[in-house]
């Protein structure tokens, strides 16, 4: 089977947009020093972004690389979140937006992907003010 050609899950994105500077948020939700044995998240960017504002994204990976499925990525980010010091929670608060955005790639077969939600970490998001997206990228030639 051609792997460029497959539906895939890539991985999930966590994407926060908020008024303020999320530059002391990034750096505690991506410590520059993880160990490689254990589940790490990625900073992709931090900044200001025109017409938008200050936006920071991440991701995570498992010591293997990218997880198996979004629910996995999803529960790792958000255990990441819920463990955010006391002095942090604020600035989390000011995000105006927060969103987990999921990556498949497109392709011919399968036929179908099914990847389940659990209502337990719909909650945990809910909790968290965190939505959710799809994304779904176009198959390469």
């Amino acid at each position: 089977m051609d792997y460029e050609k497959t539906v895939r899950y890539i991985n999930t994105d966590l994407v926060l947009t908020a008024p303020v500077d999320l530059t002391s948020l990034a750096e505690v939700i991506s410590p520059e020093s993880e160990s490689p044995d254990t589940a790490t998240i990625t900073r992709l960017h931090v900044g200001y972004i025109d017409g938008i504002g200050y936006q920071a994204t991440f991701e995570a990976f498992d010591q293997y690389g990218n997880f198996k499925t979004p629910e996995e990525s999803i529960n790792c980010l958000l255990n990441c979140i819920e463990q955010l010091p006391v002095a942090l929670q604020s600035l989390w608060r000011a995000c105006s937006k927060k969103t987990l955005d999921i990556g498949y790639s497109s392709g011919v077969s399968p036929r179908y992907v099914i990847n389940p939600i659990s209502i337990h970490t719909l909650a945990r998001m809910q909790s968290l003010g965190v939505d959710i997206s799809i994304t779904i990228y176009s198959m390469t030639e």
